[in-house]
């Protein structure tokens, strides 16, 4: 998750523990045919490792394989806390933590040196919410399309330090290619119970939504990352990355909860 000569490469976010089976492929348009270094790395509330993948863009005349950069060193660190976690690669172009603990409030940088080029970045996790409920509904458009309906409150403003979110949907254990972001700039401190997605979804599905409580910089990395995937142009923009260096991705630092349900 396009035509004309640029680029597409595809991105994996790995969810662990308990979101180690929800996996999302990400559709790029680039535009520099140049190889390019991908970065993306999560760290998370929830217990357990959490995985950086590393890998190289390729030209639009190579086969359609993503490889893996192998040997780089790897370094998270809780600033907060001062705690340092090297990880280790257990897969080509993956690397894991051993230590770490995710804790909402706590900053965290992530160093990554991959054959002399360094890239860095820094992603502060907001505070828990919740995602109270989900459900579907008949569609505003009409017919027969249904849409789903995540409910959660969003927490008072604090100074002029909006919330921002991320959702994640899938269908029968297939993620939607949708990016969908938000944040409380018009809707702060209110139940919020805006409807999102559900293209396609029918009687007997098996439907996960993920509210993941993200930062500022992440929002911006995922709101250009959708206008780039939504432009018609040979050369769009790149999406805007919270990466030092000149590598492609995101890091981030974020809370994450979800619902589930079967539609009937």
């Amino acid at each position: 998750m396009r035509p004309h000569n640029i680029l597409n490469i595809a991105i994996l976010l790995l969810f662990i523990a308990a979101f180690s089976a929800c996996k999302k492929v990400i559709n790029v348009n680039l535009n520099s045919s140049s190889p390019r270094y991908v970065v993306q790395g999560n760290v998370t509330d929830v217990p357990g490792v959490y995985t950086v993948t590393i890998t190289r863009t390729i030209n639009f005349n190579q086969d359609n394989v993503f490889p893996g950069v192998n040997g780089a060193t790897v370094v998270i660190t809780d600033v907060t806390a001062g705690d340092i976690d090297t990880l280790t690669e257990t897969l080509p172009g993956n690397y894991t933590t051993h230590t770490l603990a995710g804790t909402p409030g706590h900053t965290y940088k992530l160093y990554v040196n991959a054959a002399n080029n360094i890239f860095t970045a820094s992603s502060t996790m907001p505070a828990l919410v919740t995602l109270d409920s989900l459900y579907a509904q008949p569609s505003a458009f009409g017919g027969k399309r249904l849409q789903l309906v995540p409910l959660y409150i969003d927490p008072p403003l604090v100074g002029v330090n909006y919330h921002y979110y991320h959702f994640m949907e899938y269908k029968n254990d297939t993620a939607s290619a949708s990016i969908i972001v938000r944040n409380d700039a018009l809707i702060n401190g209110k139940i919020i119970n805006q409807p999102i997605g559900g293209d396609g979804i029918t009687t007997g599905d098996s439907i996960a939504v993920y509210l993941e409580c993200i930062d500022s910089g992440v929002y911006q990395y995922y709101s250009t990352l959708e206008q780039t995937n939504n432009q018609n142009s040979a050369t769009p923009a790149n999406p805007l990355t919270n990466l030092t260096g000149g590598a492609l991705g995101y890091f981030s630092a974020h809370t994450s909860s979800y619902k589930s349900l079967i539609v009937h």
